[in-house]
């Protein structure tokens, strides 16, 4: 079978194109024969080498995190899940997506009925984590309002199409008026570029001096201290990302100098459900059923063929991306 692997850690360069064998299901395993793939944040992580769960290591490592498509054979111990069914993995394990099939455990495994459009479900995981980081991680705040910087991307563009449905009021920033005219047309209240406008300057003067109740921070690096100069009282600082890497400062010193604004910094990753299926399964049915219902519809950038899986890595890597990106197996 085809597949989009790395022999070392590195740039979109690493990433090539080449028939590697397919998979055979274990006993608690499914087997699927992949139609969409999604791109996104965990597989640059993943393809730098700088992912901390991580277990399997090149050469010939296939590359990316979701993909969705149909169960071609099961296991002999799964159950619920048959040949046919379309389904959604989001492997939990770092890799294997980019490839015509994936063998993964059952618990990677999600299945859609029918009437949930196939093409959305690589993307899905994105809505799932919007809802975590709104409605559980954000918990303790006043809940008013967010900031999100550079949110022209998947989960961006997730997080502020379910705050708005939630009634949450959205602050974001993008890096060029191309994003910025993008985030406005999801209907963002206040947008603006972070390359030339100061976000303090700007989320002060929107909020009248009170400030955001969250802000969602996928950088953190040197930058990450200034942004409690615009936190409301009882605001928090949601990491579900650390790109620039880890701040310069002693971040509790930090955070008890905000103490007479009750400020807070919590750290995010989706592993936190990895042993909690039934508050996993609670998110999903709730985003499923959004989508369903068309409540909430994904946002696509672009869909490229499996074989231009390196394209995609240089389009993300080159922060081009408004929405989501795809992979798709050619037939």
């Amino acid at each position: 079978m085809k597949a989009a692997v790395i022999d070392r850690f590195g740039g979109p360069e690493e990433i090539y194109y080449t028939d590697i064998e397919k998979p055979v299901p274990g006993p608690d395993e499914v087997l699927v024969r992949n139609v969409y793939i999604g791109v996104g944040k965990p597989d640059y992580i993943m393809r730098s080498g700088i992912c901390p769960f991580l277990e399997a290591k090149p050469p010939k490592l296939v590359v990316g995190n979701e993909c969705a498509g149909i169960v071609e054979a099961v296991g002999s111990d799964v159950k619920g899940i048959e040949p046919g069914m379309q389904v959604c993995i989001n492997s939990g394990l770092g890799y294997g997506a980019y490839a015509e099939y994936i063998a993964v455990p059952q618990k990677f495994v999600t299945v859609f009925p029918d009437e949930f459009p196939l093409k959305y479900a690589p993307g899905f995981l994105n809505y799932m984590v919007a809802y975590a980081l709104l409605n559980e991680i954000g918990r303790g705040t006043d809940g008013k309002s967010i900031y999100i910087y550079g949110a022209a991307g998947g989960v961006g563009t997730a997080v502020i199409q379910t705050a708005l449905l939630q009634g949450i009021e959205v602050i974001a920033s993008a890096s060029s008026q191309e994003k910025c005219d993008y985030i406005k047309s999801l209907g963002a209240q206040c947008v603006f570029n972070h390359k030339e406008q100061d976000a303090k300057e700007v989320i002060m003067d929107y909020t009248r001096g009170r400030g955001v109740d969250l802000i969602f921070d996928q950088l953190v690096g040197r930058r990450f201290a200034s942004q409690f100069e615009y936190l409301a009282d009882f605001g928090m600082i949601v990491i579900y990302n650390w790109l620039d890497g880890s701040p310069e400062l002693d971040q509790l010193d930090t955070i008890i100098k905000q103490s007479s604004h009750a400020s807070a910094v919590r750290s995010f990753s989706f592993h936190i459900y990895d042993d909690k299926p039934e508050r996993l399964a609670k998110i999903r049915k709730i985003c499923m059923d959004r989508i369903i219902s068309g409540e909430i519809k994904p946002h696509f950038y672009m869909d490229l063929p499996l074989s231009e899986a390196r394209k995609a890595h240089e389009l993300m890597d080159g922060l081009q991306i408004m929405g989501k990106l795809i992979l798709h197996v050619e037939e």
